[in-house]
């Protein structure tokens, strides 16, 4: 799954309630699929569902 300018354009078009602004939506995707990439790598490293204190050692470790 990769976010494009045009999921993000669908997303604004449907929820009108939460405009994104047009100069957004070509940056939205970049930063989603940091984000997305980001949470990709964490997950298969930490079993957060079985050791809720996985969770906050992970936390600690990657705010610095």
């Amino acid at each position: 799954m990769t976010v494009t300018v045009k999921s993000i354009s669908a997303i604004n078009e449907e929820m009108q309630e939460i405009p994104i602004e047009e100069k957004r939506i070509g940056e939205l995707p970049v930063e989603l699929n940091q984000l997305l990439d980001a949470a990709r790598a964490l997950r298969p490293a930490h079993a957060f569902d079985s050791d809720p204190a996985d969770f906050q050692r992970v936390l600690h470790k990657v705010r610095d």
